[in-house]
């Protein structure tokens, strides 16, 4: 099975995700699974040690901003979504999971659309 899980930014967000990784791999060593999240957060550090496969979209916050922050978090949804698509259409997962963090939201929400 090939298996995107996407999401990070904070260990309560990342560890599950690095958790699921391991356990679809001890289900299956021929499991390929991808990690998607951004640069920012926690998986950028953890996710790219041996054993893990990461790639990063740009995806901000939007919950908590102010007026403005939430202007720009809007304007660069649309880039997220690309980039979450170009994502997944050049994997080509059998199933997407979102474990939470900016980074799942694009991503699930592409999926879904796919």
């Amino acid at each position: 099975m090939r298996i995107i899980i996407a999401g990070g930014g904070t260990g309560g967000h990342l560890f599950p995700a690095l958790a699921l990784i391991e356990a679809f791999k001890d289900r299956d060593p021929a499991n390929e699974i991808l990690l998607v999240g951004t640069r920012r957060g926690l998986e950028a550090r953890l996710g790219a040690e041996p054993g893990y496969t990461l790639r990063t979209i740009e995806a901000v916050s939007l919950k908590g901003k102010p007026f403005w922050g939430k202007v720009r978090g809007f304007m660069a949804l649309p880039q997220s979504l690309f980039q979450s698509w170009r994502v997944i259409r050049s994997f080509g997962p059998d199933i997407v999971l979102g474990v939470g963090g900016y980074a799942s939201g694009p991503v699930v929400l592409t999926a879904w659309a796919m």
